[in-house]
């Protein structure tokens, strides 16, 4: 039911203020009055501040919690946005900043808005003869000119209601303080970011007075502040920054389990601020500074500096909008506690574009160039391929090999010659150019194994992805796709999405492998198992690769829905089948150049294997661990000798097993 238009009237009203709110406390703080309003039936709201002042953020939170989902749009322009709650109760949203007639709220369709179960207006200055609000916020910056800063809040409200809406602010994080207590640490506004949700970083404390009794309103003065419950600064150990065209990473390590940060963006120019609480700008957070290379594809420059006594805050100028994702991971391996700010770009960068400029312009196909543009640009295809789905256009793993005796060892070892079928090889309906998409395992904050020289797995097998690439991009017919063409993470779920965004009819990964023991060498072939490891060191090894996630970072419930899509356990015997037969020519082959760690191709649960549609192999180039085969990995010649073992082995199958006819593009 709606109200009635009231007069203004003489009401005992007490004031609440909240200082020192950011943008998080500000979300928090709509959530509460949310459910404050409806459980005590305020029904008119109004909203005053500056421009930028964050009321329309708070109406958000605020529209949120009463259950209102989905995109909730400024009425700036619209002057009126209405909702129906699941009770059939009506909101309006309202904002008159753009009335130019101080009456015009009177007219037929505002009145009625305000008549509505909950009406909450902005700018109700603008509105000459509003009825008495219920609960009055206005909202202003807590430093003078400083928009990117905290806000303070004041809540004016009927006095028996005050001390009901304090009980409902102390359980969300916050407590009063009285205005006029005399000074001292808990007299002075804390940064927001020492605020209950923040993990028990906080401690919230205070206490309520009335003003002075010469005080003519007559008003309850209280103060909402928080405060630290650990003084011990955290110390920030070690900065890294990790560029990429896919996205950069800016990685800060440290040693606090609760640590608290508070992030924003802002537009024209964009700009992100990272604030971080409970740290003392030190040298190794002034080596940011330094760590962002002037080519670097989102950031134009940062700064860096001790924004308040106890937060330091990153200001970081971008070249184009981003989506940051910030978060914090736990120690594992030889990290401590890290704080990761990732800045991707606001629209993803495709993995086809990368496609393109991999592939050298003299050999691009222009039909082709042209059908990946028609993509990217939306004009043609999916933006993906549904792994549920099998389109009669795409290729299949290769139904030609013979079915594998069951009574055989979960990893047999498959012969290099055809199989299936005696008499004549079918040639393909369509020739095409053939993809390769090769993986260079870890990369940026995943070093993967060390060896006792200091060589990093991540460094060596990115080397001789790029060797095998130039070899395979000679090749007539066929051209490689590289993962990772850098020093920088990308998680396992997104290899498989990105070679399978380009149409990859093969997926090689390759590491070098490491073992307890300085003695173990040898290079070996992996393929996915869906029935357990072939062994226990095929079991451990798999293992050990699946943890690139956890070292390298990736933020929980991150996942795109393609990387959720190829994660699931999809793989088709089929799939396997071919990835055995791939497996097995890439072994002869690597035998030719380094002994074998063992005789036939290993299987093993790698979460980097499981594309339901392409061939897929991790290949182990030699033990990083063993010291005389860590001093091959970092030689020139036989990192080439490895990358060319592995282009004849691929070569082999793709010349014994050509992949069917498919749409040139997707």
């Amino acid at each position: 039911m709606g109200i009635q238009i009231r007069h203004a009237m003489i009401v005992d009203r007490q004031t609440i203020r909240f200082n020192a709110i950011d943008l998080q406390g500000l979300q928090l703080l709509g959530n509460c009055l949310g459910h404050f309003a409806r459980d005590h039936g305020l029904r008119l709201v109004t909203l005053s501040g500056q421009l930028g002042a964050g009321k329309t953020s708070l109406v958000r939170s605020w529209l949120t919690a009463l259950g209102v989902s989905g995109r909730i749009k400024s009425p700036s322009f619209s002057v009126v946005e209405s909702y129906q709650l699941d009770d059939g109760s009506q909101v309006a949203h309202c904002d008159f900043y753009r009335l130019d007639d101080p009456l015009a709220w009177q007219a037929a369709g505002l009145r009625d808005a305000l008549a509505s179960d909950l009406a909450l207006v902005e700018w109700p200055a603008k509105a000459q003869g509003l009825p008495t609000a219920d609960l009055s916020l206005t909202i202003d910056w807590s430093q003078a000119n400083d928009p990117e800063g905290p806000r303070d809040i004041r809540v004016s409200l009927a006095t028996p209601l005050c001390n009901e809406l304090m009980q409902v602010a102390q359980k969300a994080g916050l407590s009063p303080q009285r205005c006029d207590a005399p000074s001292g640490p808990t007299d002075q506004p804390v940064d927001p970011h020492k605020r209950a949700s923040m993990g028990g970083l906080v401690q919230a404390v205070g206490a309520v007075s009335a003003v002075g009794a010469g005080s003519a309103s007559g008003l309850l003065s209280l103060s909402f502040v928080l405060v630290p419950t650990d003084a011990q600064a955290t110390a920030v150990t070690a900065v890294r920054v990790w560029p990429s065209k896919d996205y950069t990473r800016i990685s800060i390590e440290h040693d606090n389990a609760k640590l608290g940060f508070y992030t924003q963006t802002l537009q024209n120019p964009p700009r992100l601020f990272v604030d971080i609480s409970g740290v003392r700008l030190n040298d190794k957070l002034k080596t940011l500074l330094a760590s962002v290379k002037p080519d670097d594809p989102y950031i134009s420059q940062l700064r860096v500096g001790q924004y308040k006594p106890d937060v330091v805050r990153i200001v970081f100028d971008l070249r184009t909008d981003i989506k940051p994702q910030v978060f914090t991971l736990k120690p594992v391996a030889q990290y401590r506690h890290r704080l990761v700010i990732d800045l991707y770009p606001k629209i993803a960068r495709d993995p086809l574009l990368a496609l393109l400029e991999q592939v050298d312009e003299s050999r691009r196909d222009p039909a082709e160039a042209a059908r990946i543009q028609d993509i990217l640009s939306g004009k043609t295809g999916p933006s993906f391929t549904d792994p549920s789905q099998t389109p009669t256009d795409q290729a299949k793993p290769s139904d030609q090999t013979a079915q594998a005796d069951s009574k055989d060892k979960a990893a047999p070892r498959v012969p290099s010659g055809p199989s299936g079928p005696s008499g004549p090889k079918k040639e393909p309906a369509t020739k095409r150019l053939v993809t390769i998409a090769l993986d260079p395992g870890h990369g940026g904050e995943d070093p993967g194994a060390i060896g006792k020289r200091g060589t990093r797995e991540k460094e060596v097998v990115l080397r001789i992805a790029r060797l095998l690439k130039r070899k395979i991009d000679q090749q007539p017919g066929m051209r490689a796709y590289l993962t990772r063409d850098g020093d920088y993470f990308v998680p396992l779920g997104r290899r498989v999405a990105k070679a399978r965004r380009v149409k990859a009819d093969l997926f090689v990964s390759i590491h070098a492998d490491a073992w307890v023991s300085p003695r173990a060498r040898g290079s070996s072939v992996y393929v996915l198992s869906e029935r357990g490891a072939s062994s226990t060191a095929a079991r451990w090894m798999a293992k050990k690769e699946n943890s690139s996630d956890e070292i390298g970072g990736v933020r929980i419930g991150a996942a795109d829905e393609d990387v959720a899509q190829v994660l699931l356990d999809m793989s088709t015997t089929a799939q396997i089948r071919d990835s055995l037969k791939l497996a097995s020519f890439v072994l002869d082959q690597v035998q030719t150049i380094n002994r074998l760690h063992k005789q036939q191709v290993e299987q093993a649960g790698f979460a980097v294997l499981k594309a339901p549609d392409i061939p897929s192999i991790l290949v182990e180039t030699a033990f990083i661990s063993n010291p005389e085969e860590e001093r091959r990995l970092r030689d020139a010649n036989y990192q080439d000798q490895m990358a060319e073992a592995l282009m004849r082995g691929i070569k082999a199958y793709v010349d014994k097993n050509p992949p069917l006819a498919k749409s040139r593009m997707m």
